[in-house]
């Protein structure tokens, strides 16, 4: 549930939306990193993009540490190992969560499809990327976590560290994937 500490967050939309989950995908229950500080809100650098009102968006990328514990995918060079995408509005005006409860939802499910609103993922190039798919593997467009938790794109054969494929890529402000994960 949300918990707004502002009345004029009430028309918030959540950044990641199930399409087809109802029977492919499932909310995890996951513990965030004791380290992870909530009090630093998440900057997507995209002008276009309103400042966020909370540490960790729905749809952003949760790496899995130790045993269940997860935190926001943070290396971008392929080395996390991504587990899904956050459910939850986390830290600042938007939590789902209150400050003193560690547990957090996080999208799994191979095939699920969500559709993501900006700015969980990274655009650059890729309306591009989607342009040039031809139907093939080659051409395909995958995605991983970023250094700030975003997914970003690239196009070639699927990898192991892939954590979502690109079905639709609708405008700047949303896409539909696929988990892989």
């Amino acid at each position: 549930m949300l918990r707004l500490t502002n009345l004029a967050n009430k028309y918030q939309r959540r950044t990641l939306r199930p399409l087809y989950a109802q029977t492919q995908a499932y909310p995890y229950d996951a513990q965030l990193d004791a380290a992870f500080d909530r009090s630093v809100m998440f900057d997507s650098a995209a002008p276009a993009v309103a400042a966020s009102k909370a540490a960790i968006l729905p749809g952003l990328v949760a790496s899995k540490l130790a045993g269940e514990t997860v935190t926001l995918s943070v290396s971008g060079a392929g080395t996390d190992r991504d587990f899904g995408l956050f459910a939850n509005f986390v830290g600042g005006e938007l939590s789902d969560i209150p400050s003193d409860f560690d547990r957090v939802g996080v999208w799994r499910g191979a095939g699920s499809v969500f559709e993501l609103l900006a700015p969980v993922f990274e655009d650059t190039g890729l309306a591009t990327a989607a342009g040039n798919e031809a139907g093939t593997a080659a051409t395909e467009v995958y995605g991983i976590g970023n250094a700030k938790g975003q997914l970003v794109f690239s196009a070639g054969a699927s990898d192991t560290e892939d954590t979502a494929r690109l079905i639709k890529y609708l405008s700047a402000n949303a896409i539909i994937v696929e988990l892989l994960v």
